[in-house]
């Protein structure tokens, strides 16, 4: 990584635009960036890193406030780096965001950061990135160093290594943690942590499961668990505690069962009672049953006996059962045929009109109705016709508005078309005229600006003058006062000289060794030093003035130049007439934003019109269409309507006609058929009536009449004939019950609720006995499976403490605990191993800068107060041979100390980063601590770091660097804040 050039806008003390070309001022190897305190020699720094990451090293990078506050508004903050990245030459652009004016009105906007990033081909600079994110992994992946590494690798910044040089091992672990990535062993760290976390929940976890199924035991068996179990169970008093409950459980068991067992037999002998008792009573039951049945049967005989009767009279009529109801339909049916007869006859005649009821007459009436029926074809067609007038008269209706409305549309066309036309034609002239409104603005806003700024120019013009005055006022003093001094030290030139004479020393005028009279002082004494302060000061005064001079030109060239595009108007004159622009632009912009909107309403109106004039074509075709059809079809209706009204006769119309003459034909057709059935009906009751007299007197009934009083229904005689069967089949039943052998001899009735009292009492022990057969049983087949849970809970909780133990020293091993007598956690430990490398780069350093006094030891002690050990950093005293902390170098040593520390650091990271080339280097401070000696010896190893194409920039305010290091960045500050000298 080589930086080329730079070049800073508003960034930090820079108010301006500052450019520094490395290339050249490192053309040796070696420059010196150098300026009072302040003066922002840092800040170039930052600029550099700024460029490279977007950000600024430290606390810098924390406020966010790289924007210069002496800059004007119109001035970006901007860096831009050529530097050049693994055998890439790049430029870098990058601005962040910030606050600047409107470009047109009052305010401010923000305007956002920027990244841009090029690359240097044989056809000039290409553009490799425009984006932020995409720029900053293309820097990124080139460099190979993060911004943390950047800074400690590249800037090499004094005053960090020095706090690392006596700091205690924690915290010098935070910067090595920046540089070296040990997030791989943190991870392990907490992945080892989190195990043994795991671990103990599994053991809690198993602990608290074997006291579950102890708990749960102890609940089974009915007892208390013993408190030590509760507490912490072992191995060995579970299972004797599980076997001593088991035992007690198996002997609870076999008590149980024999008091079962003597239940049951005793639950036997009462259930053998109970039977042989229900039997008896049941047998008793049985027998006064019977004979309450047989006493209520003898009492129903009477009543049995007409029942008899009526079953036999009824199964002799039985079978002139047809003959009757034959005789009563064909009675029936007579009546009926008279009534129906009589019913019929009456309305024929009310509409007979003398006609006969004969087949003739019905004919005729059927003929008539046809003839109309066949005519009704025709009104349907009338009828068709008047709606389809009706219908035209509605189309020429509709047609006629139609016809009013677009005339009354076209009408109103032309006008409207006439001012559209006219809107077009006024925005495009200001469409033409808007461009020169747009310059005439520009021109106008660019003489107000420079008008503006010649004021203020002018202003300062006036300032600057007065400090000039001033400034010569110095400058002439000053030279004065050299002179004076030159003048009185020439005069007492010959004392000066006779002060250094010494005895037996030659005289450096005469050369004699005696000095009989050595020349004193006749007036004031003047020295060596202050001769050259003075001359100094004179340097200084020359050049505060040439400074104001260059400041006075420049300001006297910017306001010719503002006055120059400003013109001879005032400014208020000129912002009058770019107020009066503004306006006339804007009118023109509206006027212009206008034709596109004009141009389409004119070319709706026009494809309106248009239509509007079809449509008007269309609606007069249609109304003259629609009248000729009305005419044809109102003809044709009215012949149609005077053919019917002569076919329906007196009737309203045909179909009145067609449906009075079809009733009258069928009055006419019903008297007939109702004379036919009459005649039938009769002749048939005659028949039926001699049938049944016949088949009456056969089944011994005197006549007819007898017979259908005995006749009873079907199902009534069915009824009646169980009954009988019934009533003589529960009288022979009760005899048979009454007579039974196992019902004779039956002696007492027992007694049977005490005998079911006995048993039920007998069968409540019983079940009492067998629940606690039953429970002690469970209780033991439990115990049993407990006791083999027990079994695997102990193994599982033995597997899970000896895990958990052993992850628990993993864990603590790495953390620095437990069997880690150096209590150095892991990554303490990769870091010490870092530290080692560096502390053996660095000494090769630091022997060089100290005359091989001293080198770097790395110790792993623990730290104060029995601190984590590891990263623990001593220096070896080859004068003393006694090994002592860093914090014991004085201060010259500790920055030889800490600039050997810097540059190990930097070579171990370089190397850990992929073998990064670093072609250009940065000292920041530091040298002011150091005397003539350690300084020749720092210069000597900065000397050996220039070697093989780097370039190492200095950084420093120290005066004597000037002398020593020709090459030179000078950096000056005042009240408007920073610049370059020369």
């Amino acid at each position: 990584m080589r930086v080329h050039t730079l070049s800073i806008s508003a960034f930090g003390p820079f108010a301006g635009t500052v450019a520094v070309d490395l290339d050249e001022v490192g053309r040796d190897g070696l420059f010196l960036l150098w300026g009072p305190t302040g003066a922002g020699k840092t800040t170039l720094l930052d600029a550099v890193v700024f460029a490279l990451y977007g950000t600024v090293p430290g606390p810098r990078g924390q406020e966010k406030r790289l924007r210069s506050d002496h800059a004007a508004p119109d001035v970006r903050t901007e860096v831009r780096c050529e530097v050049t990245l693994g055998g890439e030459r790049l430029r870098i652009t990058r601005r962040p965001e910030q606050v600047r004016p409107k470009k047109r009105g009052t305010g401010t906007t923000t305007e956002q950061a920027l990244l841009h990033v090029q690359r240097l081909t044989d056809g000039g600079w290409e553009p490799v990135s425009t984006r932020i994110d995409e720029g900053s992994e293309h820097l990124r992946t080139r460099l190979g160093l993060s911004a943390e590494q950047f800074c400690q690798v590249v800037l090499l910044p004094q005053g960090d290594f020095a706090r690392f040089l006596r700091a205690e091992p924690e915290d010098r672990s935070r910067l090595l943690r920046t540089l070296f990535d040990v997030d791989r062993f943190a991870r392990a760290e907490d992945w080892l942590a989190e195990e043994r976390r795991t671990a103990e929940r599994r053991l809690d976890a198993a602990r608290s499961a074997l006291g579950a199924l102890l708990a749960r035991a102890a609940q089974v068996v009915g007892e208390d668990l013993p408190e030590d179990l509760a507490v912490d169970p072992g191995d060995v008093p579970v299972a004797r505690w599980s076997r001593a409950v088991a035992e007690t459980a198996r002997r609870r068991a076999e008590a149980a069962q024999e008091a079962a067992d003597l239940a049951a037999e005793q639950l036997a002998s009462a259930a053998a009672a109970l039977a042989a008792g229900r039997s008896l009573a049941e047998r008793h039951e049985r027998h006064d049953r019977a004979a309450r049945e047989l006493e209520r049967l003898a009492a129903e005989e009477r009543g049995t006996a007409d029942l008899r009767r009526r079953v036999d009279a009824g199964g002799r009529a039985e079978p002139v059962r047809d003959a009757l109801e034959a005789a009563g339909r064909a009675a029936v049916v007579a009546e009926r045929a008279a009534g129906a007869l009589a019913a019929a006859g009456a309305a024929w005649s009310a509409v007979a009109g003398g006609r006969p009821a004969d087949t003739g007459t019905a004919r005729a009436l059927r003929a008539g109705a046809a003839v109309a029926t066949r005519l009704r074809d025709e009104e349907d067609r009338a009828a068709a016709l008047r709606d389809r007038a009706a219908d035209l008269r509605r189309r020429v209706g509709a047609a006629q508005a139609r016809v009013a409305a677009a005339t009354a549309a076209a009408e109103q066309h032309p006008a409207r078309l006439a001012e559209l036309e006219g809107r077009v034609a006024r925005a495009a002239d200001a469409a033409a005229r808007l461009p020169g409104a747009v310059t005439e603005q520009d021109r106008l806003a660019g003489q107000v600006a420079a008008a503006e700024a010649a004021v203020a120019l002018a202003a300062q013009l006036t300032e600057v003058g007065l400090r000039v005055l001033d400034r010569r006022e110095v400058v002439v003093a000053a030279r004065e006062r050299a002179v004076d001094l030159r003048a009185a030290r020439l005069d007492g030139m010959a004392a000066e000289l006779a002060a250094g004479l010494l005895d037996g020393a030659g005289c450096p005028v005469c050369g004699s060794a005696e000095h009989p009279d050595p020349a004193v002082p006749a007036g004031r004494v003047v020295t060596v030093e202050a001769e050259e302060a003075a001359r100094a000061d004179l340097e200084r005064a020359e050049a505060g003035l040439a400074d104001v001079l260059a400041e006075q030109a420049d300001l006297a060239a910017r306001l010719a130049a503002a006055q120059a595009r400003a013109g001879d108007d005032a400014p208020e004159d000129l912002r009058r007439r770019r107020a009066a622009a503004r306006d006339a632009h804007d009118c023109t912009a509206r006027e212009a934003a206008d034709e596109a909107g004009a141009r389409a309403e004119l070319t709706a109106l026009q494809v309106q019109a248009a239509t509007v004039a079809e449509e008007l074509t269309r609606a007069h075709a249609a109304v003259s269409g629609a009248r000729a059809e009305l005419e044809a079809v109102e003809q044709a209706g009215q012949e149609l309507a005077a053919r019917l009204a002569e076919a329906a006769g007196e009737d309203a119309d045909l179909a009145t006609r067609a449906r009075r003459l079809v009733q009258e034909a069928e009055r006419c057709e019903a008297c007939l058929d109702a004379q036919d059935a009459d005649l039938r009906a009769r002749a048939e009751l005659a028949v039926a009536t001699e049938r049944a007299a016949a088949r009456a007197v056969e089944a011994g009934f005197a006549d007819v009449g007898e017979a259908a009083a005995a006749l009873l229904d079907r199902g009534e005689l069915a009824r009646a004939a169980a009954q009988v069967q019934q009533h003589d089949r529960a009288l022979a039943v009760a005899r048979a019950a009454l007579a039974a052998p196992d019902l004779t001899d039956l002696g007492e009735r027992p007694d049977v609720p005490a005998l079911e009292a006995a048993a039920r009492a007998a069968a409540s022990t019983r079940e009492a006995a067998v629940a606690t057969a039953t429970g002690a049983d469970r209780c033991v087949h439990e115990l049993d499976v407990l006791a083999g849970e027990l079994t695997a809970a102990r193994v599982e909780l033995d597997e899970r403490r000896a895990a958990a133990e052993h992850v628990g020293s993993l864990a603590d091993l790495v953390n620095g605990r437990g069997g880690n007598t150096l209590r150095m956690r892991l990554q303490s430990f990769v870091l010490a191993a870092r530290l080692e490398q560096v502390a053996e780069v660095a000494s090769a350093r630091l022997q060089d800068m100290s005359g091989g006094r001293y080198t770097f030891r790395h110790t792993d002690a623990a730290g104060r107060h029995g601190a984590r050990g590891g990263l623990g950093l001593d220096v070896l005293d080859e004068h003393t041979g006694q090994q002592r902390p860093t914090k014991t170098l004085s201060g010259g040593e500790s920055f030889m100390a800490s600039l050997a520390l810097a540059l190990g650091l930097a070579d171990v990271v370089t190397a850990e980063s992929g073998g990064v080339q670093i072609d250009t280097l940065f000292v920041d401070e530091g040298f002011g601590s150091l005397d003539a000696l350690a300084l020749d010896a720092v210069m000597g190893v900065l000397d050996d770091l220039r070697r093989g194409g780097r370039t190492v920039g200095v950084v420093s305010h120290v005066e004597e660097l000037r002398t020593r290091i020709p090459s030179r960045i000078e950096i000056r500050t005042g009240r408007d804040g920073s610049r370059l000298a020369g």
